[in-house]
């Protein structure tokens, strides 16, 4: 059985609940897109949630418009570490009521730059979901994925510890898998996005012929390769892939 997108009470989009801290990602519905702000400077969590409130305190928009984060962290938690930051950047959702009574809808990629990162957990950029100037619903965003089939624990990751060109390649193939599930979840295919971002240190053989097998509109779009680590030690490659309407820098 695949993943079902659950609808939001606004109505504006469904998302594919996920665990406490985040969504699998969330698709507008009819009459909807999605804007992404820019925070090119990274602020702290505490001044980009600032921000971003006054953007959609600006726009006339209630705060459940908010319904996709893009962190930067400055290094790789253990898996209670991330737990931990997980229980701390949530209840900034919390206080922003964003958090409905049994689950999370807001989406999230969160990863580490090799050079240049920031000193503590920042923001890089934020979705918004609004009504459209046209027919909408067709924006979506799929939220960043490892190599961990299963619930988040070391015992799921797949080639744990394996470096090798086979090992990194059976990773790839079980980030995108995840990419697809999520992307047919949300009602889109592997012809839909139009951003895809590949988040690791590793140079992997036949990279780009591994992803356009599953997301073919990597032909039409190509695919941004990012020198960063995904957030939790000996996870070694994360991807998302999204498609929106707008952008704008905060």
């Amino acid at each position: 059985m695949g993943l079902i997108a659950v609808e939001h009470p606004n109505g504006s989009y469904r998302y594919l609940p996920a665990i406490s801290a985040y969504s699998a990602g969330f698709a507008t519905s009819v009459g909807f897109e999605i804007t992404a702000l820019r925070l090119l400077d990274c602020p702290s969590l505490d001044q980009g949630f600032k921000r971003i409130d006054a953007e959609i305190k600006q726009r006339g928009l209630t705060s459940s418009a908010l319904a996709g984060i893009q962190l930067r962290s400055p290094g790789a938690f253990s898996f209670d570490g991330f737990a931990k930051f997980n229980n701390e950047y949530r209840q900034l959702l919390v206080e922003r009521s964003l958090i409905l009574e049994d689950a999370n809808p807001v989406s999230r990629t969160n990863v580490i730059p090799i050079h240049e990162g920031p000193s503590e957990p920042s923001i890089a950029m934020a979705f918004i979901v609004h009504p459209s100037k046209g027919l909408g619903g067709t924006d979506f965003i799929v939220a960043g994925a490892g190599e961990v089939a299963g619930d988040l624990g070391p015992e799921n990751i797949i080639a744990r510890g394996d470096l090798s060109p086979h090992g990194l390649n059976l990773k790839v193939e079980c980030v995108l898998d995840i990419m697809v599930e999520r992307l047919v979840g949300l009602g889109a295919s592997g012809k839909s996005p139009t951003t895809i971002n590949v988040y690791t240190v590793h140079e992997i053989s036949n990279l780009a012929a591994s992803i356009e097998a599953k997301i073919a509109s990597i032909a039409k779009y190509g695919y941004a390769s990012w020198l960063t680590r995904p957030p939790v030690k000996e996870i070694e490659f994360e991807m998302d892939c999204s498609r929106y309407s707008n952008w704008v820098s905060i």
